[in-house]
């Protein structure tokens, strides 16, 4: 697909410490300098010194906390599998633009296979889900096809990258 996506910068070599405060930062993202030392056997100002580089670099994008869907009964999750007509890169860039706009995708994946991209969509409800479906996405130009997917039940869900 000739889309222009971001690229990812220049990666960071990652020593064991490194890994370790990561993982230990996707655990507690609350976790003070402090407290990272001391679980990483290291005094202060290296581990501030290795935060800040792990953050310039991006491999730290923010810090957020991680809400529990399930715990809030007002959500509806979506999985909408799109096709695209054309693939011209500014097209697909327009597209782009376009969903990265809507405030209810969270996800959005370039996928291989029969569809092209991947979004995931979470509404308060079905009224606002088809609101979201003919007024939003039905209006973005280009599209081919649509398929949508209701999550019934999430019975796993982890935003931890295993290191």
């Amino acid at each position: 697909m000739p889309y222009t996506l971001p690229s990812p910068s220049a990666s960071l070599n990652l020593d064991a410490v490194d890994i370790r405060i990561l993982n230990l930062l996707q655990e507690d993202g609350r976790l003070s300098v402090r407290e990272l030392a001391r679980k990483v056997n290291l005094s202060v100002t290296p581990v501030h010194q290795r935060l800040r580089r792990l953050e310039s670099s991006g491999i730290i994008d923010h810090y957020a906390a991680v809400i529990n869907t399930g715990k809030i009964p007002a959500f509806i999750v979506f999985f909408v599998n799109i096709v695209l007509k054309e693939h011209s890169t500014q097209l697909g860039g327009e597209f782009i633009r376009r969903i990265t706009s809507f405030p209810e995708v969270v996800e959005f994946h370039v996928i291989g296979g029969e569809h092209d991209f991947m979004i995931k969509v979470i509404v308060p409800d079905m009224a606002a889900y088809r609101r979201f479906f003919v007024q939003q996405l039905g209006e973005v130009p280009n599209i081919a096809k649509l398929q949508s997917i209701i999550v019934l039940e999430t019975i796993r869900e982890d935003s931890r990258i295993p290191l």
